[in-house]
């Protein structure tokens, strides 16, 4: 906690708004999806699913083995823990609507399902979008598929397994627009699971990075991925990174408040 709140200090005095940036395209990006004002941006379909998944007791029950349910005592205390845990603010939750109405994906994946709140967000916010979200607990699969056939979301796509098993089957031979690196993936397998990505890319892809900097360890991967030789643009709002890999953009780290 204390690294975090030190990190967080750090952000606030390098960060900028719009008027410290002089790349058109994060410029762009900064006033027309990250400060975009409210308006058409929807959060219905994601605030009705939250109401949905905090009465559902057999989907927390389910995830009730993880480490998680070990650090509480009452039944009661472990679904509102696991449920915060697992849970996206709805100033997030806008956000990633508008980045994703932005910049128009047609290919996109999630490493890591988790609750399904995320995939939510990410379904609503574009329809006509291939999502193909992956996890490892199948119990926790099948629960969240039932739940999302109430909702109608017809542009998912589940694979569950191991990810060092299935993470080859989807890059084979695909090309993502945007990779959604999930918070509940460790240090040392976000390291891996971006080298196997950079297969999968093009020039205007997106990867988004949850947690970059909550641990020494989570900087040093972070650090990593800004100096990587195929990245160009990286974005650090604190508690997401933005990367992308535009060949006409020169190389250049932006550090954001929104």
């Amino acid at each position: 906690m204390f690294h975090k709140i030190v990190s967080f200090f750090c952000f606030i005095i390098k960060s900028k708004n719009e008027h410290g940036v002089h790349s058109p395209f994060v410029f762009d990006l900064i006033t027309s999806c990250f400060y975009k004002k409210k308006g058409k941006n929807d959060l219905t379909i994601f605030l009705n699913y939250k109401k949905q998944l905090s009465k559902n007791t057999s989907l927390l029950e389910i995830s009730n083995f993880n480490f998680m349910s070990r650090l509480v005592l009452s039944h009661k205390i472990k679904r509102s823990r696991i449920f915060k845990d697992s849970e996206i603010s709805n100033k997030r939750a806008r956000l990633l609507i508008n980045l994703i109405q932005y910049l128009k994906p047609k290919n996109i994946l999630e490493i890591g399902t988790g609750f399904g709140i995320n995939t939510v967000v990410l379904s609503s916010a574009k329809r006509n979008s291939k999502i193909t979200t992956l996890e490892e607990n199948e119990q926790v699969v099948i629960a969240i598929k039932e739940m999302f056939k109430k909702n109608t979301f017809k542009n998912l796509k589940f694979l569950t397994g191991n990810f060092d098993i299935t993470l080859p089957r989807v890059f084979n031979n695909n090309t993502y627009d945007f990779i959604h690196f999930k918070g509940s993936c460790t240090n040392k397998t976000i390291l891996k699971y971006f080298e196997s990505s950079l297969l999968s890319i093009d020039n205007n892809s997106v990867f988004l990075f949850e947690n970059i900097h909550s641990n020494k360890e989570s900087e040093k991967v972070w650090n990593y991925i800004k100096k990587h030789e195929k990245v160009t643009v990286t974005i650090d709002t604190f508690l997401w990174g933005f990367v992308f890999f535009r060949k006409e953009q020169e190389k250049e780290h932006f550090i954001i408040r929104i």
